[in-house]
């Protein structure tokens, strides 16, 4: 039950629409089909991953405004992020392994495969098993969407560096710094991948930028208290659109995602709209959405592909992953929390803020924020 203090807002609901994207659009790549784009940039479940981002920067920022503390920042990432994610890991490797592989249990849990599967916990991606989902598009593929994990907690680290040398307070310097990566991400941008081929960068490099100018604007939005003003909020949103149709006629498509997706995300989700701003009130499913949809979705594609229809496995797979993100919130993640720190003591409940009761101040990216 929602504290009778606390502030609604629609961010729970952005949260799992952005978790919904992801499923949805690897629904069609776990199917062997074309996922849906936006812009021919960015598939719909780029997109959620991009909302992510945008709430994120703009929820931890305001985290780290409240309590400036780099040592209790770090642990109440930590707290969010890690023990669903050991689960989710856990159960997916132990116990959905050895029934999906060839190999007998024996011979499963003894191999090196599954050993080094267990370095995820430690954000060092591996997305392999002793196993296999035979017929699937995508057979070998056991987590595909763990990867943007590692990514987040480096905008964490970033942020917490800027907050150590007292670069947050200087709303104008985030500002500035947004814009001169805005200006390398613009001029980099030509076609699709030429950002690699510019900077010589790695994929993760380059999708750590993107990923970064996205968290930056949520960063940026607090900064300038843009919330806080119904008149900024319409300004800032006006201009961006503005500028969004000018980047897009300059064929820069994803520099205009930069300038629209944040406003939008944020002005809604600060938004407190009757109904929607409910959405969280049995708890918060959108970490456990995020982690536990891609198995989920291997799995019961690999069990009845060849039984029903690709709408009654999508249904499926959004009830089954419901489920598991529900189980997680109330069984892993909200305990977890109970032992986030406040000002110079451990907390014995979990931390309530004017925000969100649940710890929702601090989420973006679902569960890992």
């Amino acid at each position: 039950m929602q504290a009778p203090f606390h502030r609604l807002n629609n961010f729970d609901l952005r949260r799992i629409i952005a978790a919904l994207f992801v499923l949805f659009s690897h629904q069609y790549a776990l199917h062997g089909l074309p996922e849906p784009t936006l812009l021919n940039v960015h598939t719909i479940g780029g997109l959620g991953v991009l909302i992510f981002f945008s709430i994120s920067g703009f929820l931890v920022a305001q985290s780290w405004h409240t309590d400036p503390n780099v040592w209790r920042f770090a642990l109440k990432r930590l707290l969010r992020i890690w023990p669903g994610l050991a689960v989710a890991v856990s159960l997916t490797a132990l116990v959905l392994g050895p029934l999906v592989s060839n190999l007998s249990p024996n011979d499963y849990y003894h191999s090196p495969v599954l050993k080094e599967y267990f370095k995820i916990l430690l954000f060092d991606l591996r997305d392999r098993l002793p196993l296999k989902f035979d017929g699937n598009a995508l057979p070998e593929a056991i987590n595909g969407v763990l990867w943007t994990i590692p990514l987040e907690l480096k905008c964490y680290v970033g942020l917490g560096l800027l907050g150590l040398a007292g670069i947050l307070r200087k709303r104008w310097a985030v500002l500035v710094l947004s814009l001169i990566l805005v200006f390398a991400y613009a001029i980099a941008e030509p076609r699709g991948d030429h950002i690699v081929d510019f900077f010589q960068w790695t994929i993760e490099q380059r999708f750590l930028l993107e990923f970064s100018l996205f968290f930056l604007a949520g960063v940026s939005y607090f900064s300038f208290r843009i919330h806080e003003s119904p008149k900024k909020t319409a300004l800032v949103l006006i201009s961006c659109l503005v500028l969004s149709a000018i980047a897009l006629a300059a064929s820069r498509p994803l520099l205009a995602l930069w300038l629209v997706v944040p406003t939008v995300v944020l002005a809604a989700g600060n938004a407190s709209t009757p109904y929607l701003r409910r959405a969280g009130r049995f708890g918060d499913a959108s970490y456990g959405l995020y982690i536990y949809a891609f198995p989920v979705q291997q799995t019961l594609i690999w069990l009845f592909k060849n039984k029903l229809s690709w709408t009654s496995i999508l249904f499926l797979c959004i009830s089954t992953t419901f489920m598991l993100a529900f189980l997680s919130w109330h069984l892993v993640e909200k305990r977890a929390l109970q032992f986030k720190p406040g000002r110079g003591k451990i907390k014995t409940k979990p931390e309530t803020d004017v925000q969100n009761p649940r710890g929702g101040l601090e989420r973006g990216l679902p569960g890992v924020n």
